[in-house]
């Protein structure tokens, strides 16, 4: 709601605050996207990291914000600075808005600000305060809303909205929940997912089990982005154990269309393979049986070999009807020589 936030920390940046910044970044992103639409991007008030210190050790607070906000180099894949980068990423905008400040100590006896007048606290104290003021004054400008300054009607509207807001489905509360909360709606898009692919009868055609996956992936994106806290963040860390999950199963499915495919045609072949020994051990050989058994081991190879596997076995088994052939051939020529042709 304000032009400037300040942001009030003792001594030094430390991985605690960023995380709890990007936090509050999170939710005014999520409150402002139920307000104003989820296409629309959130303006960032102004931040002024005001730090209590005496001593900066040669860095001036600038620095000190800057470097605490800049991502560093990860090559190994440690989770923990992964983590770390990647609440500093999630901050990234609020970073160019930022502006740091320095008080001094203003008094040994810190129990007793309150009842301390100015000329009982450190002079060099008194005057950062006073640069303090000015600082704040330069940097506050009228609230404005999608690039327009609001009024003070505008603003109770928008006031009234945002706890409107607040009171519509569920939100996090604290530091780290975000991602468990995305979590939990990863494990339900997976579910959908799941759910929607064993409507499939495996084996299938891989083409027909792609364009499952596809459409499947559709509606668990369409799920993922309505029900995820955070918005236009594709490519964190939820959407990634999202897509990898999703992945993860649809290879899972693959390979056990594979095997299936590949069991299934086998058995076919198999049978087709018994057939034709079964005819050419007959002891009046007959080229219509052996057709006609052919003709009962194609239809029963269309109708039950299904799947990947099934190129590959219906090239075995036309080359078995090739040799089979070639073999019967031989067979009732010789026949035919020796006046034993029989023929049905």
């Amino acid at each position: 709601m304000s032009s400037v936030l300040i942001y009030n920390l003792p001594e030094t940046v430390r991985v605690a605050d960023i995380a709890k910044l990007s936090f509050a970044v999170d939710l005014a992103d999520e409150f402002y996207g139920r307000v104003k639409g989820r296409e629309s991007i959130l303006e960032p008030a102004q931040l002024l990291w005001l730090i209590q210190r005496d001593f900066l050790e040669g860095k001036t607070v600038q620095t000190m914000v800057e470097e605490a906000l800049h991502t560093v180099p990860n090559p190994q894949g440690n989770k923990d600075i992964f983590q770390v980068n990647r609440i500093r990423e999630s901050l990234a905008l609020m970073a160019e808005n930022s502006t740091a400040f320095s008080l001094p100590q203003p008094h040994l006896e810190r129990t007793k600000l309150c009842e301390l007048g100015d000329e009982e606290l450190h002079p060099s104290y008194v005057s950062q305060r006073d640069r303090l003021r000015k600082v704040v004054i330069s940097m506050v400008r009228p609230k404005r809303v999608q690039g327009e300054p609001i009024t003070g009607k505008d603003f109770v509207t928008l006031l009234e909205q945002t706890l409107e807001a607040l009171n519509k489905g569920e939100i996090p509360s604290a530091g780290y929940v975000v991602e468990a909360f995305n979590r939990a709606v990863v494990d339900r898009c997976l579910a959908l997912y799941n759910s929607l692919m064993s409507r499939f009868r495996l084996p299938v055609h891989e083409q027909e089990l792609l364009h499952g996956h596809d459409k499947a992936v559709d509606e668990v994106t369409t799920l993922f982005q309505n029900e995820r806290f955070g918005r236009n963040k594709e490519n964190d860390e939820s959407s990634r154990m999202l897509l990898m999950q999703v992945e993860k199963a649809y290879a899972t499915l693959k390979e056990t269309n594979i095997f299936r495919s590949s069991r299934q045609c086998d058995e076919v072949y198999t049978a087709c393979e018994d057939q034709v020994d079964s005819l050419q051990g007959l002891r009046l050989p007959s080229m219509a049986k052996f057709s006609a058994g052919i003709a009962s081991c194609n239809r029963t190879f269309t109708i039950n070999c299904l799947g990947p596997s099934k190129a590959l076995y219906q090239k075995r088994l036309e080359k078995m009807w090739l040799k089979a052939r070639g073999h019967l051939s031989t067979i009732t020529t010789s026949a035919f020589s020796t006046g034993l042709w029989y023929c049905l």
